[in-house]
């Protein structure tokens, strides 16, 4: 990930936990929330403290919100470069790209989609999706098999 070029190093301490007395600076947390892409867990490891000091101390800075906001959409980008180039390799399956866009990138219209449920009954196939709601492509047919209410697609092959 590309880092801002204006981040002020981090100090290195010899502790392993830095004491609650020492307290934090900004620049240093934004720092270690850019080195993190965003990931407060991370970035408190970086720190050597706990996510739910520095998760209060981003609260109370909106320039670490934002900060931390862009950190992420710049995460976005990358993983949506990464579903772009993966279109032209059908082999490819990038479920982590997949995994960041929908959760990062739903600002930006990703988002988990909805599973289709295919049952094959005799030479028709329904579609119907997971939660019950139907297919409304514009194939639809309105007949249904057994009273359903899943809308038929007919895919009987044309022997002509």
């Amino acid at each position: 990930m590309q880092l801002p070029s204006n981040l002020q190093p981090l100090p290195t301490q010899p502790w392993d936990q830095r004491p609650d007395s020492l307290p934090l600076e900004v620049e240093e947390c934004r720092t270690a929330i850019w080195r993190a892409a965003g990931n407060v867990t991370e970035a408190s490891k970086i720190l050597k403290i706990s996510s739910g000091r520095l998760r209060a101390f981003i609260k109370s800075s909106a320039y670490l919100i934002r900060e931390m906001e862009e950190s992420r959409e710049v995460m976005v980008d990358k993983a949506e470069t990464v579903i772009f180039d993966a279109l032209d390799d059908v082999e490819r399956r990038d479920s982590a790209a997949r995994f960041v866009l929908e959760r990062l990138g739903k600002p930006r219209g990703w988002g988990a989609q909805q599973k289709l449920a295919i049952n094959n009954q005799g030479g028709t196939v329904i579609f119907q999706w997971a939660d019950g709601t139907n297919f409304d492509g514009s194939d639809t047919i309105s007949e249904t098999i057994d009273g359903s209410s899943a809308p038929l697609i007919d895919v009987t092959p044309n022997t002509d």
